[in-house]
């Protein structure tokens, strides 16, 4: 019965160790195109006569109105227009009535 016993482990993990590899370069391959690609492309403000690019995108409304952002970091809270080119042409839209507030 001793010898069955082993018989059997040793084929298993003759199988195991073979496909051990085959797993985690299949898993390896799937994860690497399981990665979410971002669609956000960057979100400008002129700020201090600078381009300056926001980290995240803070116009989440459904409003058809201009979004405005003002940065907490500004004692004379000015608000910036935000635009979805470096170039300040393409006004970005979702916005609300009330500027976001950007703790950048």
């Amino acid at each position: 019965m001793g010898k069955l016993f082993n018989h059997l482990n040793y084929v298993k993990m003759k199988k195991f160790k073979l496909l051990l590899p085959i797993m985690v370069f299949v898993m390896a391959i799937s994860m690497a195109f399981a990665s979410k690609t971002s669609t956000y492309s960057g979100l400008w403000v002129e700020r201090n006569g600078v381009p300056y690019q926001l980290k995240s995108d803070p116009c989440t409304s459904t409003e058809n109105t201009q979004c405005r952002v003002v940065f907490a970091d500004d004692p004379n809270a000015v608000e910036h227009q935000v635009y979805t080119d470096q170039d300040f042409n393409v006004p970005k839209l979702n916005g609300s009535l009330i500027p976001y507030i950007i703790m950048e």
